[in-house]
């Protein structure tokens, strides 16, 4: 019970400190727009919301399926932003955009397999999507690997720490048909299916 209310307080700390980030009037057809959530916005709810600490590995998985969003600030005072897409047969694609502070766009797109077991969500990174295929990553490359204790997961949100390095993200579930705006001449892939 001391683990779940240090957990608790951590969150609510988190959310409480997170700053703001200039949210541009752009929508997508969902009417929602990556560029409308902020880091505020993603952060756990209030002590009222139950933290799922304990939830089953299939449903664990479930869950996890689809698209989730995540934004924070970068160290130059701009922001990064990812919107990772889960797919049922354990590959998923990352779309980052990184919005430096000078206001200057770049985009990547990363695919590779996940999963999740006994309360760890572990992803292998296994290549990029470029505009003519896939470059595949190093797989002897340590880096490429990644496992993350889950903090707290529900049907809306999902927050989750690197086990290595402590660093704490925090995603929210968006509909199929939510996408990163990212201006066109900064876009240097395109939509490809992932298959290995």
């Amino acid at each position: 019970m001391n683990a779940r209310l240090a957990l608790l307080l951590a969150a609510l700390c988190t959310a409480a400190c997170a700053p703001l980030i200039p949210q541009p009037s752009q929508t997508g057809e969902s009417g929602l727009s990556s560029s409308k959530l902020t880091e505020e916005s993603l952060a756990l709810g209030s002590l009222d919301e139950e933290l799922s600490l304990d939830i089953p590995t299939a449903e664990a998985r479930k869950t996890l399926l689809g698209k989730w969003y995540g934004i924070t600030r970068t160290a130059d005072g701009g922001r990064k932003e990812w919107l990772v897409n889960r797919a049922v047969d354990g590959t998923y694609r990352i779309d980052f955009r990184v919005t430096d502070a000078k206001g200057q766009v770049s985009a990547q797109s990363e695919v590779g397999f996940w999963g999740v077991s006994g309360g760890v969500y572990f992803r292998i990174f296994r290549g990029w999507v470029m505009l003519d295929g896939m470059k595949t990553a190093d797989p002897t490359d340590p880096g490429h690997y990644d496992s993350y204790e889950v903090v707290s997961l529900t049907g809306e949100s999902f927050q989750y720490r690197h086990i290595d390095n402590n660093t704490l993200y925090t995603v929210k579930k968006m509909p199929a048909d939510f996408t990163l705006l990212v201006p066109l001449d900064a876009k240097r892939e395109q939509t490809l299916k992932f298959e290995f």
